[in-house]
């Protein structure tokens, strides 16, 4: 994951992945089942750390801190695969 976009769809997809609905998940939280609903689709310009962090504790996920360049982004795999086809 790469951009503050991407992650909401992946809460998104962790949540259902759990078998959780919104309102299941944003209760355990103590957040309005509207601000899950508006993070996970990103629209919402700012969320925050505490919310993000409660979010993935529930999940079973951590935030982890990585060097930009440590790990190839999607658009490096998919220019070095684009690549290794000519």
């Amino acid at each position: 994951m790469n951009t503050f976009m991407e992650l909401g769809p992946a809460v998104a997809r962790i949540r259902k992945e759990r078998g959780l609905t919104q309102v299941q998940l944003a209760q355990m939280a103590g957040m309005a089942q509207s601000t899950l609903a508006r993070f996970e689709t990103g629209a919402v310009a700012e969320f925050g750390s505490r919310k993000l962090l409660r979010l993935l504790e529930l999940l079973g996920h951590e935030v982890q801190i990585t060097p930009a360049g440590a790990r190839p982004t999607l658009d490096d795999v998919l220019a070095e695969r684009k690549e290794s086809q000519r």
